[in-house]
């Protein structure tokens, strides 16, 4: 028997990694509110790859954004 729950708290404020807990627990907080759960290392290694991807591409987007304003800023000069 399969059984599955989602779980829609709104956007996360706050993360905690138990540096102490051998099953690295980890709980995602907003306010009073906490979801707790456990991540294999092999899982924790995939996470840490892609949340390293997302936030590279973030930087990429910003930077051509900040050196797309300032083109247009000197343009207008």
């Amino acid at each position: 028997m399969k059984i599955s729950q989602t779980v829609s708290f709104g956007q996360v404020e706050n993360i905690f990694v138990s540096s102490w807990n051998s099953e690295n627990e980890i709980e995602l907080r907003k306010g009073e509110d906490k979801v707790v759960f456990t991540m294999s290392e092999m899982v924790m290694k995939q996470f840490h790859k892609r949340l390293g991807e997302k936030l590279t591409n973030i930087a990429a987007t910003r930077l051509k954004e900040a050196e797309e304003l300032t083109q247009e800023q000197s343009d207008n000069e």
